[in-house]
């Protein structure tokens, strides 16, 4: 029997087990308000106007990319039914650009070496990058929705110091992917209203000018006998004044560049241009309050107050809060799903003080491969995790019934419209069949992932043992417990490490 002649015969538009990944799980994206979900995801989740953190250890498959899809949908449609407490979602799941900039600025491309120097500041520089340039797309985006009017015109009326430390924040953090930095920058300062009268090239022109008026003057005042005391003050006032502006330019200069090659250095996971850092620093008033935000070698706390001023400023856009998904560590190219790579890049982020800070929540979905090592680590790194006040699932287990209730609601939203739905999973199979039997089998298989596995290779040995003209549609009990055994041995490999 093909396949999808069975498919047909119980009104299905797609297989509702092929699914591998949750990114690409068309099934999952269509109905995933009316999927089943893991019971602990309302703790995980939390309450969107009061973020906690939450991490989470789960296998491979357990379904933790269909969590991070999942709470991601819900906080969007939480944000468009309040004008107020909205949460403001960072997707921290594709650390590739990061690490590679890390690896670049280091100077190795061997892993190790990027990941020995890996500290928090790096991640917590990746999180304001991603968090900001999504802030700044907004404001200078083209497009006419009234709801970006408003935000824009929010912000030009904010207090000159939010407008200040978001004009900062730019210039420390906004990291397109797509245009020209300094054109962007330009509008970003004049939709502020931050930028000094006195850019670097006025200044230096009007210092080069009273110089020129200084000589003229020096000239005549030298070789002319007898001289008005007009042409002796222009004299003394353009000498005075090309030395005064001069010097103060020079001062700058070499004090914006100072800043520039320090932050530059500093900031090791975002491409900055040292030069035009300089250049965009005569932009800003030279003031305390843009000090307090530039990093420094050492100095954790600077990434703190950014964070904290960002929280401002997206608290007059209506934003009580911020909320950082974590995901698919394992995935890029330096860590290539090795433990103890993952171990140098996650540990630094088990911090109590980052975790717990006012308005900010992290949901950390990390493999289950370092559960293994945190029961190894010292206790001095577990007192500086304090996992035991961020609401940690570990690991992440499923039962035989969710899946099975899982699986069931899979099939019923893969169904045809207007057609009777099935009444539970058993149904596709023989009388013999019954629910204690598929919860029991489903049971060994233990995560999502290898749960449709395990039932789409029973359609499909169904399908290969079965002729078409029988018209026999049911799983039988026998193919049942041959695919079970099979499935739950594969399982059992996967676990030990067999391939």
């Amino acid at each position: 029997m093909d396949i999808q002649r069975f498919f047909d015969h119980w009104q299905l538009e797609e297989n509702p087990f092929q699914a591998e990944e949750a990114r690409n799980d068309t099934v999952y994206a269509r109905t995933m308000e009316a999927t089943v979900t893991h019971p602990d995801f309302q703790k995980i989740f939390g309450q969107p106007p009061t973020p906690s953190t939450s991490i989470v250890f789960g296998e491979k498959g357990s379904g933790k990319t269909a969590m991070r899809l999942m709470m991601e949908r819900r906080l969007a449609a939480y944000n468009a039914t309040h004008d107020e407490d909205r949460v403001w979602m960072v997707r921290y799941d594709d650390l590739n650009p990061f690490l590679d900039q890390l690896s670049h600025t280091i100077g190795s491309s061997k892993p190790e070496d990027c990941l020995d120097h890996i500290r928090l500041a790096e991640h917590q520089d990746a999180i304001l990058s991603l968090a900001v340039t999504e802030l700044v797309d907004e404001l200078l985006s083209d497009s006419d929705d009234p709801a970006l009017r408003r935000r824009r015109n929010t912000v030009r009326k904010m207090s000159r110091d939010l407008r200040l430390d978001l004009a900062v924040l730019a210039l420390l953090y906004d990291n397109p992917r797509h245009g020209e930095r300094e054109a962007r920058w330009r509008r970003l300062v004049r939709l502020l209203r931050v930028r000094r009268l006195i850019s670097r090239k006025i200044h230096g022109i009007f210092a080069l000018g009273l110089g020129i008026v200084g000589l003229v003057g020096s000239g005549i005042w030298y070789f002319t006998e007898s001289v008005g005391w007009e042409w002796q003050v222009l004299a003394i006032s353009g000498l005075l004044g090309f030395i005064g502006f001069g010097l103060s330019w020079i001062t700058r200069f070499f004090k914006n560049s100072s800043k520039a090659r320090k932050t530059c250095r500093e900031i090791r996971t975002i491409a900055r241009d040292g030069s035009f850092f300089a250049d965009c620093l005569w932009d800003l008033p030279s003031r305390q309050g843009i000090d307090r935000l530039l990093p420094e070698k050492g100095d954790q706390d600077k990434r703190y107050e950014a964070t904290k001023r960002f929280l401002q400023i997206i608290n007059c856009l209506g934003y009580g809060s911020m909320t950082v998904l974590v995901d698919r560590l394992d995935e890029p190219v330096l860590i290539n799903s090795d433990s103890e790579r993952m171990r140098k890049l996650v540990w630094p982020m088990l911090n109590n003080k980052f975790l717990q800070q006012e308005s900010f929540g992290a949901k950390m979905l990390l493999p289950l491969e370092l559960s293994h090592l945190l029961a190894g680590a010292d206790p001095d790194f577990k007192q500086q995790a304090r996992l035991d006040k961020q609401n940690l699932i570990n690991p992440l287990r499923w039962t035989g019934a969710t899946l099975y209730d899982l699986c069931t609601s899979r099939f019923r939203n893969c169904q045809r419209e207007g057609t009777e739905r099935i009444g539970q999973l058993n149904d596709l199979f023989e009388d013999d069949v019954d629910e204690r039997d598929l919860v029991d089998a489903l049971d060994q298989m233990h995560q999502p992932r290898d749960a449709f596995k395990f039932l789409y290779a029973a359609i499909q040995r169904h399908c290969q043992n079965t002729t078409g003209e029988t018209g026999n549609y049911k799983i039988p009990k026998l193919t049942l417990s041959f695919v079970r055994q099979e499935e739950s041995q594969r399982v059992v490999n996967l676990y030990r490490g067999a391939r």
